[in-house]
């Protein structure tokens, strides 16, 4: 008997996946956790060298397709996209523009040639940071078919249950994301998925959706709404120069160290004590020496090492607070300090990578300038060389029949410098050319390093912001 369920109007399921050590990775084929999508299982998988091409090939299947009853179905429309990390403009986008069918014939669709792997692995294109690749697919199911068998009353009743559990229509727009160090298919030659292959040609013989028409390059969604949300949250206060920040982080590093040392020796009848009942003035300490912390800036919070330490206080405040909104943010500030630890070194490779495009390209504009000035150097002597001779080509004229021998002689000169100039003229148009060009990728630079900026700076004050949130310094103590 067939069930079939029908979904329309529905926001498609946003998946995030990390891939880490992009760089390091050896097998054919890397699988991607599982993920729900209009009640359905489904997981990306991707070829890191290349489905037999020099481009990096990415698929969408059905999870769990092994397990699925004789002439299932599920009619779905897809999007890929590879996130340009430094420049969300030039993150790369295609989609399979109509809905189409997974089945047991075809358990995944995909691209074979999504980006060329030369530009992938380059680290000034931004696809890679940190050896990181992020990739985002958006799956909107249409239909989902089953044909379930009366044979097995027992399989019959888990598909039944199956279907009451499973909602066919994705939720409002929501995200997943996955950290993985690489989910891989080990010691599989790339002939034990067919199913792929086959779905793969038939991308390009049966759907109009081949790699040249599914190509699209736009700027991810996700990315430029966090944008806008930050922009609105960016401080009016002026920010601490280096030096003074280096001098205050170094001092307070110290008292910290000292406050740490204290607290990791206590005497054994503070640790009967503690077993009992928690005691004021190590809760005392512990926020003191909190507030220490979120006075410093994450920089130098990174460059101690000391994140182990503040999850360490975090936990012995939770465990001893009988306050529930101050536990509440204590947990919520728990939950936010590995992102607060990813996003220093992120902030920083943005940065210094595009402090040294900035520095690369300044030197080329000096260059070019120089060669600039050259040029005009020469084309102002060569065009007065040009007029002086012309000029005595006139007064030769006169006296063609007499100096026909020299006449001829000036008339050859007059044609090696125009031909000279004409030489020259290019050259500068095209020394001109580049220059613009530099000019316009200088500023895009600028404008990428503010914005490294500007993420470092929102950091520091959110991270500020939960010291006014916890109120650190002007809770009594019971």
């Amino acid at each position: 008997m067939a069930e079939a369920k029908e979904m329309w109007n529905a926001a498609p399921f946003k998946f995030t996946w990390r891939i880490k050590d992009f760089s390091k990775l050896t097998e054919d084929i890397v699988d991607s956790e599982v993920f729900c999508a209009g009640g359905c299982n489904w997981r990306l998988y991707i070829y890191p060298k290349g489905n037999n091409v020099n481009y990096l090939s990415i698929y969408l299947e059905v999870a769990d397709s092994t397990s699925l009853p004789r002439g299932w179905s599920r009619e779905a429309r897809y999007s890929f996209a590879v996130v340009n990390q430094i420049n969300s403009r030039s993150t790369v986008k295609k989609d399979s523009q109509k809905p189409v069918v997974f089945n047991e014939m075809g358990a995944s669709w995909g691209c074979r040639s999504f980006i060329p792997l030369s530009e992938l692995r380059n680290p000034a294109e931004g696809y890679l940071v940190g050896d990181t690749l992020i990739v985002e697919a958006e799956v909107l199911v249409y239909n989902v078919q089953h044909y379930s068998s009366s044979i097995d009353p027992k399989k019959e009743v888990a598909s039944n249950e199956t279907k009451l559990s499973e909602p066919v229509a994705a939720p409002a727009p929501s995200t997943e994301q996955k950290d993985t160090e690489a989910k891989v298919v080990t010691g599989t030659p790339l002939t034990t998925k067919p199913l792929k292959e086959t779905n793969d040609q038939a991308i390009q013989t049966t759907a109009p959706t081949s790699d040249q028409e599914l190509i699209k390059s736009s700027p991810s969604p996700s990315i430029t709404a966090e944008t806008k949300i930050l922009s609105m949250d960016l401080p009016s206060e002026t920010r601490k120069s280096s030096p003074d920040v280096h001098t205050i982080s170094l001092g307070l590093l110290t008292e910290l160290s000292n406050r740490t040392r204290t607290q990791r020796s206590p005497s054994s009848s503070e640790i009967s004590m503690s077993n009992q009942a928690p005691n004021p003035e190590v809760v005392q300490k512990q926020k003191e020496t909190l507030e220490g912390y979120f006075n410093m800036p994450l920089e130098a919070i990174q460059q101690a090492n000391a994140y182990g330490s503040i999850e360490g206080i975090i936990n012995a405040l939770i465990q001893n607070s009988n306050d529930l909104r101050e536990k509440t943010i204590l947990e919520d500030l728990l939950s936010r300090l590995a992102e607060f630890k990813e996003s220093i070194p992120v902030a920083t490779t943005i940065t210094e990578a595009a402090q040294a495009r900035r520095t690369s390209l300044s030197g080329k504009t000096t260059d070019l300038d120089a060669r600039l000035a050259q040029r005009q150097k020469k084309l102002s002597f060569l065009e007065t060389e040009f007029s002086r001779l012309s000029k005595e080509e006139e007064k030769l004229e006169a006296q063609i029949q007499l100096l026909i021998t020299q006449k001829e002689k000036i008339v050859a000169n007059k044609k090696h410098v125009l031909a000279d100039l004409e030489k020259n003229n290019e050259d500068a148009t095209k020394d001109l050319e580049e220059w613009r060009n530099l000019e316009s990728e200088i500023k895009q630079a600028n404008v990428d390093w503010l914005g490294a900026k500007e993420k470092l700076a929102l950091a520091n004050v959110r991270w500020k912001l939960f010291k006014e949130d916890l109120g650190l310094g002007k809770l009594n103590i019971s």
